[in-house]
């Protein structure tokens, strides 16, 4: 992918679980000063949603949030690339349908997305959920359930495993700054196989506690069996799960490869 200055893609950010986009905020600002225009997304599962819905947010909400987004930057002409960590892995599959670039061309339209970035993320397979990819784990005893909503209640206990490459006092403080989430987003289904239509990238995270490196390999091997014969672009990178907390420039310059970017 061609990333001259005047040429490089619009990226959209995809959090994972639980996680504001402010804790991306490293991540994005390092993007912006290499010269690339990026967005965000603020997920409709996390924070809990606002008074007057008859039920949680889920994935579903997310997507179309995302959509919307990449749509609109699309209209405009933009190359757009999704940068999916964990659960926004499942975001980026469904809300990719119907704005790959190879889609919107065959319409008569401009831009659209032209790669996903997958980040030690979930990728449902169609038809799939999250919890059919990272099966039926027992319970998480740092996690609890309350007003319809999942949240961190033991910050100490989970530090270790979301951000294994930090130092634990520091480790405990980003933990505590995780929102709600909601649990129906776990369990709804993926309609649109994003990686038949769009080039995709997977960020290995080889020191990942939270969805180790065999469950990101079987990931990557159930894709590649729907791919005809293609393989996933391939990255790892020694790191934890949150690499956008514990290792953000290894995650920027990691995107700058993929994308091309050699300045």
């Amino acid at each position: 992918m061609s990333t001259a200055a005047n040429a490089k893609p619009t990226i959209i950010i995809i959090p994972g679980a639980f996680s504001p986009l402010a804790m991306y905020d490293p991540v994005i600002a390092s993007l912006q000063a290499h010269g690339y225009t990026v967005h965000g997304v603020e997920l409709e599962s996390v924070g809990g949603r606002a008074k007057g819905h008859a039920a949680p947010a889920g994935m579903y909400d997310d997507a179309a949030k995302a959509a919307a987004l990449a749509a609109r930057l699309a209209d405009e002409g933009a190359e757009v690339v999704l940068v999916a960590h964990s659960y926004g892995g499942v975001v980026a599959s469904e809300a990719a349908k119907g704005l790959a670039r190879s889609v919107r061309t065959r319409e008569g339209k401009k831009g659209g997305i032209v790669r996903i970035v997958f980040v030690a993320a979930v990728v449902p397979r169609e038809g799939e959920t999250s919890k059919d990819v990272l099966g039926n784990p027992p319970p998480v005893e740092y996690v609890g359930l309350e007003d319809g909503h999942l949240s961190i209640t033991d910050p100490v206990k989970g530090a270790p495993i979301i951000f294994s490459d930090l130092p634990l006092d520091e480790a405990v403080s980003w933990t505590t700054k995780f929102s709600t989430h909601s649990p129906v987003s776990f369990g709804q289904k993926v309609t649109y196989a994003a990686y038949k239509d769009i080039p995709i990238s997977y960020v290995l995270c080889e020191n990942n506690v939270l969805i180790t490196p065999a469950q990101q390999e079987k990931i990557i091997a159930a894709l590649e069996g729907e791919m005809g014969g293609e393989t996933v672009d391939r990255h790892p990178v020694q790191c934890g799960h949150g690499i956008n907390v514990s290792q953000p420039g290894t995650m920027v310059d990691v995107i700058r490869r993929i994308l091309g970017d050699t300045e």
